[in-house]
């Protein structure tokens, strides 16, 4: 074989060799693009009846979830036990908070005849509240250890 006839059949296989690189580069960059953009596409809304966010230990940490007056969001220690309640009641809205042994103590929510601020014991039993009575008047009750009202004002 002449050494023309070898350089031309060499000059012809790189040739073929770059254009093969050159399509394999540009599907590579092709590909990564619409890897790209799909990944950086963020829907505008998301929904659902129920989110959760879990710790590394996989317990529930904080749910927002719907109810039968709207909804409710949910705040866990990390051993799982409810501390707060924030969400919606038939007159309104509501908060609620809880001690580590799983008792209500504090709580502002309304009610038919407007708010009401209760504030129990470490044992979840009522210390004091305050209320709009049916009158629209504010009254101030306090109660014993085990949840006896004591005083009542007006």
């Amino acid at each position: 074989m002449p050494d023309d006839t070898r350089i031309e059949s060499l000059e012809t296989q790189v040739r073929t060799l770059k254009r093969m690189l050159f399509g394999v580069f540009g599907l590579v960059i092709v590909g990564g693009l619409l890897a790209a953009t799909s990944l950086q596409s963020i829907p505008d809304v998301v929904q659902a009846k129920k989110f959760e966010v879990v710790n590394d230990a996989g317990k529930v940490c904080a749910e927002l979830a719907t109810n039968a007056n709207g909804s409710q969001l949910k705040m866990f220690n990390k051993d799982g036990n409810l501390l707060a309640i924030f969400g919606a009641n038939a007159n309104g809205g509501e908060l609620f908070l809880s001690n580590t042994d799983d008792k209500q103590v504090a709580g502002i929510f309304a009610d038919t005849h407007g708010g009401v601020m209760l504030i129990s014991n470490k044992d979840g039993k009522r210390a004091a509240v305050v209320f709009a009575d049916k009158n629209g008047a504010g009254t101030v009750a306090t109660s014993d250890g085990k949840g006896v009202e004591t005083s009542r004002n007006p």
